[in-house]
């Protein structure tokens, strides 16, 4: 009886033991089949393994540069949605790819674009510049920003170095075959540095001193900057927007104002501009050739800035530009990101408006 009662127990043991490994067996397949499922979706994020042109291995590798220091990673993380890389070829010919906001309204398609380019040393998410950005695609305008770095080592000097102003306007010779006639302006510079010429010169400077050529560094500065302008326009140009409207924040407004293309945009904003020396002196000049461009120039009511507002409306009076208007604006320098969305409004009925507002 015992040995019988030993053989029963042991019976019932070796059979929930084999129903114990048949229940456990399913749930171990599937724990697996799941690791290697989140495994290859890690691997490959929302593709198809086996299309492998889904996400191209090279697709980095097909930007030959891209133009950092601005940060760059950053912006992608904070605008996803915004971000659009542009092509720019760079001075040496490569080519490269800049990081660009475009920020477009949420209920009708716009048929203006706005390029904001920010002031020196502000990328394209600068607070203010995105809260323009934004305020004129609430508004039915489409805008695209644009960083500005600023000019590196003793340019930024060379650049803000006053020029020596001419006396006198003296004729301009008539120019010998072969020759290209030099501004007045230049002329009277470059006369001026020939007096200066037994100090120390400084490499950088001595172009900018005579007037007459740019030095090398600033050459290239003023290239990428313009280079960076050109393709924020053809891109809202492609994408359909029939008219491209100009806004330089800042240092940004020299670069806007000489873009050579300048006379094919629909319109040019100053807004709380800061000249260089150089293109303060060449802004007669520049819109001589583009009489009937349309500019808008916003101006703080407080500042220390009233002595380069006031020269610049007279030249443009002087000159007689067509469609210039000044506007002065109770605005905090350096211009503060709430204050964004006030001056898209004033940008906004600048834009659209049919007629030339009065000048204040």
């Amino acid at each position: 009886m015992d040995n019988r009662l030993l053989l029963f127990i042991g019976l019932l043991v070796l059979l929930a033991t084999a129903l114990v490994q048949a229940q456990d067996e399913p749930a171990d397949a599937v724990q697996a089949s799941g690791d290697v499922a989140v495994a290859d979706e890690a691997a490959e994020p929302n593709a198809n393994p086996d299309d492998k042109a889904a996400v191209p291995a090279d697709a980095r590798s097909q930007r030959a540069s891209v133009v950092t220091g601005q940060g760059t990673m950053a912006l992608l993380q904070q605008w996803p949605q915004s971000a659009v890389w542009l092509e720019v070829d760079g001075a040496d010919g490569t080519p490269n790819s800049v990081l660009s906001l475009v920020f477009t309204p949420l209920k009708n398609a716009a048929t203006t674009g706005v390029v904001v380019l920010a002031d020196e040393g502000h990328n394209a998410g600068e607070g203010f510049v995105t809260a323009l950005a934004g305020g004129l695609a609430d508004r039915g305008l489409t805008a695209l920003t644009l960083g500005l770095r600023a000019p590196t080592g003793g340019l930024k000097q060379v650049m803000e170095r006053e020029l020596p102003l001419p006396e006198a306007s003296p004729a301009v010779p008539a120019a010998e075959e072969g020759q290209v006639p030099q501004p007045v302006g230049a002329q009277a510079a470059g006369a001026s540095s020939n007096a200066n010429s037994s100090a120390n010169p400084d490499p950088l400077l001595i172009d900018v001193v005579a007037g007459t050529e740019l030095s090398e560094a600033e050459l290239q500065y003023r290239q990428e900057v313009a280079a960076q302008l050109r393709a924020a326009v053809g891109y809202l140009k492609r994408e359909g927007y029939q008219q491209v409207v100009l806004v330089g924040v800042g240092r940004g407004a020299n670069f806007a104002t000489a873009l050579p293309e300048l006379a094919e945009s629909a319109g040019l904003v100053w807004l709380l501009p800061r000249f260089y020396p150089r293109d303060l002196k060449e802004l007669a000049e520049r819109f001589t050739e583009t009489p009937r461009l349309r500019v808008l120039d916003v101006q703080a009511v407080r500042g220390n800035r009233a002595q380069s507002a006031m020269q610049r409306t007279t030249v443009m009076n002087q000159v007689e530009v067509a469609h210039y208007q000044r506007q002065r604006v109770a605005v905090q320098e350096p211009v503060q990101a709430r204050q964004g969305d006030a001056l898209a409004s004033r940008l906004e009925a600048w834009i659209k408006a049919d007629s030339k507002p009065a000048m204040d």
